[in-house]
């Protein structure tokens, strides 16, 4: 984990990114007796682009057809969970 105060973060922003970038490591920053802790996953371009045409090409593929008339309300279907005590683990 990457502790520092505004001040210092300030001062040496470029050099903690590409340590975050590198490593992946958290941020706590410090500043007037309060903590921010910065946890989110860095992600480089390349990354975000792979991810984004993955999750279009899947929007791409619509709803599969065999769930098309899946309703999760409906138990007649016999596609819900049975949690009868017959069934139950001893």
């Amino acid at each position: 984990m990457i502790d520092v105060t505004a001040t210092d973060l300030r001062r040496d922003l470029f050099r903690i990114l590409d340590r975050m970038t590198e490593t992946g490591e958290t941020l706590r920053v410090r500043r007037k007796g309060k903590t921010l802790v910065f946890n989110a996953r860095i992600l480089l371009d390349d990354e975000v682009e792979r991810r984004a045409a993955r999750f279009d090409a899947a929007m791409a593929l619509g709803v599969r057809e065999n769930d098309a008339d899946y309703d999760p309300g409906d138990i007649t279907d016999g596609r819900h969970l049975d949690w009868s005590a017959e069934d139950a683990p001893r």
